[in-house]
């Protein structure tokens, strides 16, 4: 597993922690952030296909690219709930 933190979690430096995970032929990623009081959490998941010849680290890339994406839509939509 890989796992990686940055920062304070301060609105003018937020914490973010990515976790990678692999297990049965799947890549699972979190992204997590600490923004002030927002606490949001995003996921992504890539898998090889027995076709696809993706290397371990075109997936773990895959998982966590697709995890900020997620993440991006959870604080995309909480600052509009904030609006």
């Amino acid at each position: 597993m890989y796992h990686h933190k940055t920062r304070s979690g301060s609105l003018a430096e937020p914490t973010v922690t990515v976790a990678i995970d692999e297990q049965g032929g799947k890549t699972h990623a979190r992204v997590e952030l600490l923004w002030g009081s927002a606490q949001l959490a995003g996921n992504g998941v890539a898998y090889r296909h027995p076709a696809d010849c993706l290397a371990d680290e075109t997936r773990r890339e895959l998982a966590t690219a697709r995890a900020l994406a997620d993440l991006a839509d959870r604080v995309t939509s909480l600052l509009t709930l904030r609006g």
